[in-house]
């Protein structure tokens, strides 16, 4: 019987262990989460600074800073955008060749001199209400219009959380430079 209180005080201070440093962890997640958001508002006042007609929205842990104005309705939460896109892991705080992950802006492309397949420079289509995409792309997309020019920001909580994906850090927030062709709803 004593043998048995005592395996069962070790299983319990081994649970308690798992659980404070699980909790601990989480913490420090959400700390980091906070950093990354105050990047992305410091990004955020530099383009405000370059850009005074642009505007800011702020959806579902996603920003969107619109450059250009689009025309038309909005895209809905069950609706699709047909987008050219640059893709920036924005754990330095910055968007350029240097953080770049992905394009299918030949422009883009070129500015960072990488040569990509027909294929590649193809426009994006996105069914905002396929769970399969970002939550921080999602919410990001949901009010753009035909023709707009922005930029989409989001931590790494809206990102790929703990996973590690190609050249993306787990936890990373994300950078997308988006260009809408046409939506749908």
């Amino acid at each position: 019987m004593r043998k048995l209180k005592n395996i069962y005080k070790a299983l319990m201070a081994g649970l308690f262990l798992v659980i404070l440093s699980s909790s601990c962890t989480k913490e420090l997640r959400e700390q980091e989460y906070g950093k990354q958001e105050k990047l992305i508002e410091s990004f955020v006042k530099s383009l405000q600074s370059r850009n005074p007609d642009c505007r800011v929205f702020h959806q579902g842990g996603s920003t969107r800073i619109t450059l250009a104005e689009g025309e038309g309705v909005e895209v809905t939460a069950r609706g699709k955008a047909v987008i050219r896109y640059a893709l920036y892991d924005f754990s330095s705080g910055s968007a350029s060749t240097n953080t770049l992950v992905t394009t299918n802006s030949s422009d883009i492309a070129t500015t960072a001199g990488w040569e990509l397949t027909d294929k590649e420079y193809s426009a994006l289509e996105i069914q905002l209400s396929d769970k399969d995409i970002l939550t921080g792309l999602r919410n990001g997309l949901e009010g753009v219009r035909q023709g707009e020019e922005c930029w989409i920001l989001f931590s790494g909580k809206y990102a790929f959380g703990k996973s590690k994906v190609g050249t993306i850090p787990a936890n990373a927030p994300l950078a997308y430079h988006v260009w809408v062709e046409t939506i749908e709803n």
